[in-house]
């Protein structure tokens, strides 16, 4: 598997952030410059073509709004748990404001279990960052999603997520 930091790890990581997929996938925390709020997270299923393909596509995306990041996935050969999907993740940074914008994938396997990528990051005022690779979860993957999110340092300022099942 190759090692870029957008691909989804194999071992299961309970870090930062991953107490997320235990709400409700459809709801989560948003971080506001140090408060925290309830939100409902879009969990949109919208399918479409891939270009040139007959497999089908599921697409995940949301935007941190005022904040202004902006990402997403397709997701490509989602047949089945246990399918290797291929994913394209699509970032913008829509503010000069000095912070970056980042996106992970999320996932949790058949089995339960929490997964999520690293952080893949860009800064700068229309700025965007496009990257493909495989996903593969050994227990199989039951719901899937991304997390998109803006930061300013370290400190996550606000963020947003799309995540659901297959169908």
């Amino acid at each position: 598997m190759p090692s870029k930091t957008w691909i989804l790890k194999l071992a299961t990581c309970i870090a930062a952030g991953a107490s997320i997929l235990a709400t409700s996938p459809a709801q989560a925390a948003v971080a506001h410059d140090g408060s925290t709020q309830t939100a409902t997270a879009h969990a949109g299923k919208a399918r479409t073509q891939a270009a040139g393909s007959g497999d089908p596509v599921v697409h995940r995306a949301c935007t941190t709004g005022d904040a202004g990041a902006s990402g997403g996935a397709d997701i490509y050969n989602w047949h089945g748990p246990n399918s290797t999907l291929n994913v394209k993740l699509d970032l913008t940074d829509g503010k000069a404001d000095g912070r970056y914008a980042a996106i992970r994938l999320l996932a949790v396997g058949m089995d339960g279990s929490q997964v999520q990528s690293h952080w893949n990051k860009v800064s700068g005022y229309g700025k965007h960052k496009e990257a493909w690779g495989p996903v593969k979860y050994k227990g199989g993957i039951n719901h899937i999603g991304v997390q998109v999110a803006t930061f300013k340092g370290s400190h996550m300022i606000s963020y947003c997520i799309d995540f659901g099942e297959a169908d």
